[in-house]
């Protein structure tokens, strides 16, 4: 696997993600079900740890508890190809085009990316990203309650109506970091479209709907 070092900076970038955000309004509770969820570290030629107790973040990360709502896996497949799947819950969840730019990351966005999974289709969010020697493809959607939420604005809408009348609902961010260089994209989508894949299909039915939406949803 390789070396944890590898992953700082993309693992720090989201760190921030979720700081910045928080440091703006008051004290996020979340719903606590990130914790609860049961992430499969081995399938179908992969092999995966949890380094989110790892990560050895700024006090401050703890302070604001967000260490209980995410969950970092890495991840590497049986030729060495490895991927960072990160799950966080969405109200902490901020815009990564700032995050990535204010980080001093080049970034363009690609054309979305669909995931074919069991019925669903999944329209992911895809961005290219540069940093001296640093490049990544990265992947996005929000789920809230079992539900693909495909706009940006429509989830902040159903954050901020959730929030108003305090209705609890399990919103989950899905993000997927691939390590590829510009001529290796095409490939860093064959391997993210496998790795969907092969991992929804490890995953126990519940799961499988918080993370990726119901069928037919």
């Amino acid at each position: 696997m390789k070396p944890f070092k590898f992953w700082t900076v993309i693992i720090l970038l989201s760190a921030a993600m979720i700081l910045s955000f928080t440091y703006k309004r008051p004290k996020y509770k979340g719903t606590g079900f990130v914790s609860t969820l049961e992430i499969p570290a081995e399938f179908d030629g992969w092999r995966g740890r949890d380094i989110t107790a790892d990560l050895n973040l700024d006090l401050e990360a703890s302070k604001f508890g967000f260490l209980s709502e995410l969950k970092t896996y890495q991840y590497v497949n049986s030729k060495g190809r490895t991927l960072l799947l990160i799950i966080l819950d969405a109200g902490n969840f901020h815009h990564p085009n700032v995050c990535y730019t204010s980080a001093g990351f080049k970034l363009r966005e690609l054309d979305d990316t669909e995931f074919n999974i069991g019925g669903r289709v999944i329209t992911a969010r895809t961005l290219y990203t540069e940093r001296g020697t640093e490049s990544f493809l990265s992947f996005y959607w929000i789920v809230i309650d079992k539900k693909i939420v495909n706009k940006w604005i429509e989830q902040k809408l159903k954050q901020l109506y959730f929030s108003l009348f305090n209705k609890k609902r399990v919103g989950l961010m899905v993000r997927m970091d691939i390590p590829a260089r510009e001529n290796e994209i095409e490939d860093a989508l064959i391997l993210a479209r496998q790795f969907v894949r092969e991992f929804s299909a490890a995953l126990a039915p519940e799961p499988e709907d918080y993370l990726f939406g119901t069928v037919g949803k």
